[in-house]
């Protein structure tokens, strides 16, 4: 019967190894999938870090140049070359001057029953 026990023991024993065995495996093989992914999204943040850094790059090496600073004086300070005519526009007389009018939006005022529905039955905890 000593024999029969110490086997049993044993079995016992080796069968507690293995679930302890595998359940570290499982906790590694999610860890190794979390960091995967974790892996791929910086991977993703750097190739598009690096375009913008591209992208910049040409940006600043193209406003250095002399043509980009031409275009930005004739067409965003609206200065003028040797030769053109300049042409201001001179309104006639007893032309009323328009006026820009900008509406804003009013806020429609909320029902208070609905907001309070919301809050108690619509959110999540």
């Amino acid at each position: 019967m000593d024999y029969k026990r110490g086997k049993t023991i044993f079995l016992v024993g080796f069968l507690a190894l293995i679930v302890v065995w595998m359940v570290v495996f499982v906790g590694r093989i999610a860890d190794y999938k979390r960091l995967s992914q974790e892996y791929e999204d910086a991977q993703l943040t750097i190739a598009a870090l690096a375009a913008t850094t591209n992208a910049l790059e040409t940006e600043v090496v193209r406003a250095g140049s002399d043509e980009a600073v031409i275009e930005w004086a004739y067409e965003q300070r609206k200065w003028i070359r040797e030769g053109d005519q300049r042409i201001a526009v001179i309104p006639v007389e007893g032309t009323p001057e328009s006026s820009l009018v900008i509406y804003t939006p009013t806020p429609e005022p909320q029902n208070l029953f609905k907001i309070w529905w919301e809050l108690f039955f619509n959110t999540k905890p």
